[in-house]
């Protein structure tokens, strides 16, 4: 059986293409160890202070029974370097030294070109590296931390690096071992907050209130009564508020007209109204009334507004804000004079409506309740309303007892454009944490640096991260995510190097 050769590779080149390795040829050489002493002339023997593994020089023995100059060119071309480059055997073919030539090529000339010599290598760290780097999964432990158990079969220390995939975000990624820790992130990175968003119940727009219906009972007043119907249609923008031409006062009511009202979709302690109102008077003589309020769950009035306008002899109306009392009570907490005529001065006139001037709004947040009026605000407090929740809103137009439904009311008695968001609705704000869900997390021990998704990601490391090695033998490392986070896989990875 003949004698297999040893093939030598540098820097990716074959040498053993112009060189054949020679007998004695040898990588079993050791460890050039290099104790250190202190010697005391008061004292026998010496004191041991430390140790160390100086440089590896791997001498390859060679002969050469065919080479040419251009073979020898080739070598040396291959052997001028400037940095250290892998060096491999083939009878060590998973192992790779980091080595740079040294000394001369020491070749002795046998005949013509023909010879044999000596290569040298220096070895810096005078360590053997395994190409192949060994997998470690992490799986939870009895305490449900995910710990993986390092084997390192080498003879030296080795750096560690770790890939982990996230299945939902984290704040931060943490490794810890006997030997040192490393952190990228923040622990106190949170995942979200109880945030407050508004939630729009009910809107319509250019007369388009198909979702109310017929009402029977004005809670804000009973006194209001439902004698007819009412309806709504696109004119002017839209409008609700029509009613027939004639109709009688038959359930003898102080007030009496019609009755429309919204059954919202949830109920709201916190809301705001805006919608646009429409009050104007074709005769000074005219009179009428315009309701809009909203009512809790028990159908006990919260807060509202009203337009009436009672005098036949002077073209003079009031707006009235409402407030409840928390038991179905209604109360004036401001009233405002104005004239109901077409201009400008008239913020539910027909000017005002052409130049988008006649909207108004009203909030109520917990105890307080806001009203618009013509450019300010008015605000009101009532703490037997505070947690009433709003079900239902009802809007009321028609006439004073004594008066008729014909040309003695109210031309113009609308409401259009309304809208009801529910306010301040608590709900869970995610935060986008630092990696996100499906990041893969790639940390390289040996650089002391982190990749997300194969993108450097210098900024995340804590202050006081150690990014520690491996001894021979068995090292438990445990990995740590963020509370909310879940770790799809992970796993520690390691080179092994022989002395």
């Amino acid at each position: 059986m003949g004698l297999t050769l040893e093939k030598v590779f540098f820097n990716g080149v074959e040498l053993t293409k112009y060189i054949t390795v020679a007998r004695g040829f040898t990588l079993n050489i050791g460890a050039d160890f290099e104790p250190s002493l202190n010697s005391y002339d008061v004292l026998s023997g010496a004191e041991f202070t430390y140790t160390r593994k100086k440089e590896k020089v791997i001498p390859i023995p060679f002969y050469n029974k065919t080479g040419s100059f251009e073979e020898y060119n080739l070598l040396l071309k291959a052997l001028n370097v400037e940095t250290p480059k892998e060096l491999k055997f083939s009878s060590w073919p998973n192992k790779v030294f980091y080595a740079i030539p040294v000394e001369t090529l020491d070749f002795e000339v046998l005949a013509r070109a023909n010879g044999r010599g000596t290569l040298k290598f220096i070895v810096a760290d005078g360590l053997a590296h395994s190409t192949n780097q060994r997998p470690f999964s992490f799986t939870r432990n009895e305490e449900g931390i995910l710990e993986a158990t390092i084997v390192n079969e080498g003879s030296e220390p080795v750096s560690v690096d770790y890939e982990v995939k996230l299945k939902k975000e984290s704040g931060f990624l943490g490794i810890a071992s006997p030997y040192g820790a490393i952190q990228f992130g923040k622990v106190e990175e949170v995942d979200g907050l109880v945030a407050e968003k508004n939630v729009v119940l009910s809107s319509n727009k250019a007369g388009n209130f198909a979702n109310w219906t017929d009402g029977t009972v004005f809670y804000e007043s009973q006194n209001k009564k439902s004698v007819t119907n009412m309806s709504s249609d696109t004119a002017d923008g839209g409008r609700l508020g029509l009613l027939p031409s004639s109709f009688s006062n038959n359930a003898n009511g102080v007030q009496f007209g019609a009755i429309k009202e919204l059954t919202l979709s949830e109920t709201a302690q916190n809301w705001y109204i805006w919608a646009r109102a429409c009050f104007e008077t074709g005769l000074v003589n005219q009179t009428g009334a315009w309701c809009l309020a909203v009512v809790d769950d028990q159908n006990r009035f919260i807060a509202g507004m009203a337009i009436e306008k009672t005098n036949t002899t002077a073209n003079i109306a009031t707006v009235h804000f409402l407030m409840g009392d928390g038991a179905g009570g209604s109360r004036s907490v401001k009233s405002i004079n104005f004239t109901p005529h077409a201009g400008l001065s008239n913020p539910y006139g027909s000017e005002a409506r052409k130049q988008n001037r006649n909207m108004f709004d009203i909030k109520k947040e917990g105890e307080k309740v806001t009203f618009f009026w013509y450019g300010s605000y008015h605000s009101s407090h009532e703490s037997k309303i505070k947690n009433a929740v709003a079900k239902k809103v009802q809007f009321f137009t028609g006439q004073y007892r004594g008066r008729t439904a014909g040309n003695q009311l109210v031309s113009v008695h609308y409401l259009n454009d309304f809208s009801f968001t529910k306010i301040k609705v608590p709900y869970w704000k995610d935060i986008p944490n630092r990696y996100s869900a499906g990041s893969v997390l790639r940390v390289v021990g040996q650089e002391g640096k982190l990749y997300v998704n194969n993108q450097l990601a210098p900024d995340g490391e804590i202050m006081g991260t150690k990014f520690f090695k491996v001894p021979p033998g068995e090292t438990k490392v445990q990995l740590l995510v963020s509370s909310f986070s879940e770790v799809e896989s992970a796993v520690a990875k390691i080179k092994e190097a022989y002395i």
